[in-house]
């Protein structure tokens, strides 16, 4: 069955440019669709790396939740277009109570994750770059494991502990340029010699719309 990828309300959008500001709004329709492509096996866009969050998810619908931002964030001089945080709020009075109640009205709980991305930009994207973003942002969901690679469990819960995860390459153009790739340069150059695993074809059928080269 042909799907069409979720796209952020119009009146999102237009109601920031009328006011000059960026204003956010809950994305229960992205959750679903990344939860049947992304994290259900035989999905089009199926990533078994993400297979611990569906593992939560499966027992827990607060552990992950999706929301719009009108427009890009900036942080560091740089255009943040998706953002996954774990949900922690400022300790003190009606802060809190404040802040707890604005994801009840949102999503009638409180997440553990909250993944945010950029609705200008995902408007205008095309499907690789939507379904790129997606994905970099669920990779931010990192699991614990042991030396043999393992994932470890809670005693208590019985569930996989998570962690917000960095990004596995972190360096800068210069410094390699100057002192050469390091392991994980190197690594991920190793990588990207190879096809990769996700195709067009893959993408298409999942957003149903055609990808733009």
């Amino acid at each position: 069955m042909e799907q069409i990828r979720p796209f952020p309300p119009t009146d999102l959008i237009d109601q920031a440019e009328e006011e000059e500001a960026i204003r956010l709004a809950p994305a229960a329709d992205l959750k679903e669709w990344v939860i049947a492509n992304w994290l259900t096996v035989g999905g089009h866009l199926h990533n078994p790396d993400h297979d611990h969050i569906a593992e939560l998810l499966h027992d827990d619908e607060t552990f992950l939740s999706f929301a719009w931002a009108s427009s890009a964030a900036v942080a560091k001089k740089r255009m943040v277009l998706g953002q996954c945080e774990k949900v922690m709020f400022n300790q003190g009075g009606w802060k809190k109570a404040r802040q707890e109640q604005q994801m009840r009205d949102w999503f009638g709980f409180v997440p553990v994750y909250l993944i945010t991305v950029n609705a200008s930009f995902c408007e205008n994207s095309n499907d690789v770059e939507f379904c790129r973003l997606i994905d970099h942002e669920l990779y931010h969901i990192g699991v614990e494991r042991d030396e043999d690679g393992e994932i470890i469990y809670s005693d208590h819960t019985g569930l996989p502990k998570h962690y917000l995860a960095g990004h596995d390459v972190e360096v800068f153009f210069g410094e390699t340029k100057r002192w050469g790739a390091d392991a994980n340069v190197k690594r991920l150059l190793e990588i990207a010699k190879n096809a990769p695993f996700v195709s067009e074809k893959n993408i298409a059928a999942c957003c149903g719309n055609c990808v733009i080269n």
